[in-house]
C-alpha cells in the first residue's frame, strides 16, 4: 500500500461518512486540467531520492514572485532554483544544508528557506543567495520546530503556523527578528485571521475572526461527494477571497482498504465564506514526501506543483478560466 494512502486510510478511520453533499457552487470539469506552466524532468532539471525504509523524496515546496516567476526548493541538491515569469530557467541560490524543507519569498526582495527538523532555523536569503538573517526559530508559541506546518509571508513580517492552530510572527517587515506575537489560526488580511480544520462527519469547517480574539466571526462548512481526508492548503489573497484545497477520497470497505477515487477539490470562496467556485485537480498526492503543494500569488491565482512518474509539473490553475 502506498504511504500517502496509510496516511489517508488513518485519517478515514476518524470520520463518519454520513451527512454529506454535493456542493451548490460552479464545479469545472477535472478532465480538462490546463497545461503545466512548467514540466521539469526526474534526476536531470529537478532530484530525488526513492527511498525503501524512509520516505521518498523530491521537491518538498515552492514559492511564486510577484512577478509571476517562480522558487522551486531543490533540497536534494541543496538549492533552491529559479524559473522567470515564462517558465525559464533564471539561475539558483545554493542553500547549506539538504534538510530546508520549506521556501518562500518576502515581497519579491527576499527568498525564506526554513529547517524544522535538523537546523531548526529560519535564512533569509539576498536574491543572489547571501545570509541575511539566521534565526532560530524554537521559543515563545514555537515549543518544538517540528510542529511548525505552514511558513506564511505578510505584509506585517513573517508568521510561522504551528500544528494548524495557531500562528508565531518571528520576523518583522524589515525582516528582523522580532518581539513575537501569537494569533489563533493563519493571519490574513483586514486583520483577520483564518482557520480551518476537519469535523467529525467527513467536511471541513472554516471560520474566521478578528486577530487576538477567540469568538469566531464568519463560518462555513465544506463537504463533497465523498469524505474530506486531508485539507491540502488554505490562504486568503490580498482581495480577501479564501482559497482552501481539499482532498477528497473513497476506500474500498474490504481489505487491504485500498483508495477507490480521489481527488483534490480546490474551493475558492469570498469574504463572507459563501462558495464561489470549486475545480477538480487529478494530480494528488504520491508516494514523494511533499510540505507545500499549492500557494496562492499576489494575483489571486492558484498555482500547484504536481509529482508524477516523469517528474515535477508546476500548473497555474488561474490560467485557466473555470
Amino acid at each position: 500500500m502506498r504511504k500517502h494512502t496509510t496516511r489517508l486510510l488513518l485519517a478515514a478511520m476518524t470520520c463518519a461518512t454520513i451527512g454529506l453533499a454535493a456542493s451548490q457552487a460552479h464545479v469545472a470539469p477535472a478532465e480538462f486540467p490546463p497545461k503545466p506552466w512548467a514540466s521539469l524532468a526526474w534526476d536531470q532539471e529537478v532530484g530525488r531520492i526513492q527511498g525503501n525504509e524512509s520516505d521518498s523524496e523530491g521537491p518538498k515546496a515552492f514559492a511564486v514572485d510577484p512577478d509571476g516567476g517562480v522558487l522551486l526548493l531543490d533540497q536534494v541538491n541543496q538549492r533552491i532554483l529559479r524559473f522567470d515569469a515564462s517558465g525559464a530557467r533564471a539561475g539558483e541560490i545554493g542553500l547549506p544544508a539538504s534538510t530546508f524543507d520549506d521556501v518562500e519569498q518576502y515581497e519579491g526582495r527576499a527568498v525564506l528557506a526554513l529547517d524544522r527538523l535538523v537546523g531548526k532555523r529560519l535564512l533569509v536569503l539576498d536574491p543572489k543567495g547571501a545570509v541575511l538573517v539566521d534565526v532560530a526559530v524554537e521559543g515563545r508559541g514555537i515549543e518544538r520546530a517540528g510542529l511548525i506546518t505552514a511558513m506564511l509571508p505578510r505584509p506585517d513580517g513573517v508568521w510561522l503556523e504551528v500544528q494548524h492552530r495557531h500562528s508565531v510572527k518571528v520576523l518583522d517587515r524589515d525582516l528582523a527578528p522580532c518581539e513575537r506575537q501569537v494569533v489563533v489560526g493563519r493571519p490574513i488580511v483586514n486583520g483577520r485571521s483564518l482557520h480551518a480544520a476537519l469535523d467529525d462527519r467527513g467536511g471541513v469547517k472554516l471560520s474566521t475572526r478578528a486577530r487576538n480574539e477567540r469568538r469566531e466571526g464568519g463560518e462555513a462548512t465544506l463537504v463533497a461527494q465523498s469524505p474530506i481526508r486531508r485539507i491540502v492548503w488554505s490562504d486568503a489573497d490580498p482581495a480577501g477571497r479564501i482559497h482552501v484545497v481539499l482532498h477528497e477520497a473513497e476506500f474500498a470497505t474490504v481489505s487491504p482498504y485500498r483508495v477507490k477515487s480521489e481527488r483534490y477539490w480546490m474551493v475558492e470562496l469570498d469574504e463572507q465564506l459563501r462558495e464561489v467556485q470549486r475545480v477538480a485537480s487529478p494530480w494528488v498526492l504520491t508516494e514523494y514526501d511533499q510540505r507545500v503543494e499549492f500557494r496562492v500569488g499576489r494575483d489571486g491565482r492558484l498555482w500547484q506543483m504536481a509529482l508524477t512518474p516523469q517528474g515535477v509539473q508546476i500548473v497555474d490553475w488561474g490560467r485557466r478560466a473555470p
